[in-house]
Order: structure tokens, then sequence, then C-alpha cells
């Protein structure tokens, strides 16, 4: 059976920038790495959020990307 072994994660934030040429909401995402594979997803949206807190614009979406290999 496969196993799976955690081994990086990637907070993703979308902030919304305002219209873009069609009219429709333009967004600009800042990734952070190196974020420790066992944070919590309230950990992570806390942090998210005080990052908010100091941007000019918006906060559209917060996104966690795990990425794990996977051993046979």
């Amino acid at each position: 059976m496969a196993k799976q072994i955690p081994v990086s994660s990637t907070l993703r934030m979308d902030f919304e920038t305002g219209l873009n040429e069609k009219g429709t909401i333009a967004f600009k995402r800042r990734s952070f790495t190196n974020i420790k594979t066992e944070a919590t997803a309230d950990q992570l949206f806390s942090a998210a959020a005080a990052i908010a807190s100091v941007q000019n614009f918006p906060l559209g979406e917060v996104t966690r990307v795990d990425t794990f290999s996977l051993i046979g």
C-alpha cells in the first residue's frame, strides 16, 4: 500500500485589485512558501487575516497548497 509523506505547504492569498478591461474582478496573488506542514487550517487562516489587515487591497480568497511524496 502506498504512503504519502508531506513535503511542503504554501499559503496563497488572492487580493481584489479592481476591475479588468472586461469588467470582471482582477486579482493579485501572493504566495508564502515554507509553511509548516503541521499547521492547522485555523492557524493559517489567522496568519492570512493578520497579513490581509496590512494590505492595500481586500482579501478575496485564501488557499493552502500541500505537496506530498508518494512511496510505494
